[in-house]
């Protein structure tokens, strides 16, 4: 038995003393003049909140209200439902019960959405959760990845140079096989986007091709049988980057911008010589997203307010800690852009400079030229300062610099 609402929600809401006769009355003629839903407009209107709306809708459909942010949640289950069907009705599964299936759902009043899944997911009966829809299409980007269309493209480019003994200059000149490299490279990177991924990383291994991709500071992995076609990988990425693609026994390091749909990706990339060809790590930088502030950032509340009691303090020292991709610069950046103020000089030391922020004086590191973390420090302390921002501490002397700078009237931010 589908659930249903014994009113229609407008008037139910007005019953409940939600909203208010008036604030209804606007939303019918706005919903009137755009066609949305009437809980899409009351929530872009501010009347109602998306989380108190579906906590309502909930109890009153007696279906549970879930939050599945922190919920790992099976790809196998999902797939039970075609990408196509769950980004249409914005439903979806969460768990496979046997005999039934557990299906979230952003508007769980939509009866005709609950129709259409039914069959499509029978002879399993649906149970009905509500989610909210960020949730939901969060997890539609984790679940629907690009691994099928990796796993295609790599087994064409196989195939087009499964008679070259080792790809280099001149198996480049097939403009088809470079042009499936280009398309494996350009799938690699979406699928990356897509799951918000902050690093990259290319394995070559005995027999097979590892592809991993760190998300919220865990490493995903997804590995390849044509492990010849790392070297091609390889060879198309230093060529982006403008490296020495005849230099295979040393490390490199470069960066090359690439467009991935509508997003702007900045590539800091490093390659190292290893047993069975050469790995690449290549950490990425959505220039698109732009900057999160420090609400954006995930922290509880009573964190958040402590966080930025500590920021506002006129000197001492604020360090950064956690694993690789774990949100330590971006956070930074989220407190730099608090404090970004006329009345406050702000300079920046960083390897590179990730995102341009107007008024504060960025400077990038150049070991080659002399120009290192601690040197920069120690100049950028004759600047007259009232912030610095240096973006490792790795080195006893960028420290020692660092302390000095937060006991003189200082505020130094940096990460570890």
């Amino acid at each position: 038995m589908r659930p249903s609402l014994k009113m229609r929600l407008g008037d139910l809401l007005v019953h409940e003393h939600m909203i208010t006769e008036a604030q209804l009355s606007e939303a019918l003629n706005v919903q009137a003049a755009t066609g949305r839903k009437l809980g899409s407009t009351l929530i872009t209107l501010e009347f109602i909140s998306e989380p108190q709306l579906l906590r309502f809708l909930a109890q009153q459909l007696k279906v549970p209200f879930l939050d599945i942010s922190q919920r790992r949640i099976s790809p196998d289950v999902s797939k039970l439902l075609s990408e196509v069907y769950a980004r249409r009705y914005r439903a979806l599964v969460i768990e496979d019960n046997g005999d039934s299936v557990l299906v979230g759902m952003s508007d769980p009043a939509d009866l005709r959405g609950l129709d259409q899944l039914a069959p499509i997911l029978a002879p399993k009966r649906i149970e009905l959760a509500v989610v909210q829809e960020s949730q939901i299409m969060a997890a539609f980007d984790n679940v629907y990845r690009r691994t099928e269309e990796i796993t295609s493209f790599a087994e064409q480019l196989h195939e087009e140079y499964q008679d070259v003994e080792e790809f280099d200059l001149n198996s480049l000149g097939d403009e088809t096989s470079d042009a499936t490299v280009v398309k494996l490279l350009q799938s690699i990177f979406e699928d990356a986007v897509q799951v918000r991924a902050s690093d990259i990383h290319i394995e070559p291994d005995e027999g097979l091709l590892r592809i991993r991709q760190r998300v919220d500071g865990v490493l995903q992995e997804h590995t390849l049988n044509q492990v010849k076609i790392a070297s091609a990988l390889v060879l198309r990425l230093k060529l982006m980057s403008g490296l020495d693609i005849s230099e295979k026994r040393l490390p490199q390091d470069g960066r090359f911008n690439i467009k991935v749909r509508s997003h702007s990706i900045d590539v800091r990339l490093s390659t190292m010589p290893i047993q069975h060809g050469e790995s690449v790590v290549m950490r990425l930088l959505d220039q698109s997203a732009g900057l999160l502030s420090l609400d954006e950032t995930g922290m509880p509340a009573h964190i958040l307010k402590r966080v930025r009691s500590i920021i506002k303090r006129p000197h001492g020292m604020v360090l950064v800690t956690g694993p690789t991709g774990s949100g330590k610069t971006t956070t930074l950046y989220g407190a730099l852009s608090e404090l970004n103020q006329q009345e406050s000089k702000i300079i920046t030391v960083e390897d590179p400079v990730e995102y341009r922020i107007g008024r504060i004086n960025q400077v990038q590191i150049n070991n080659k030229i002399g120009l290192s973390f601690a040197s920069i420090l120690r100049t950028a302390l004759r600047q007259d300062p009232d912030i610095i921002m240096v973006g490792e501490m790795r080195d006893q002397e960028t420290v020692d610099i660092g302390l000095r700078a937060a006991l003189t009237g200082h505020l130094v931010l940096s990460t570890q």
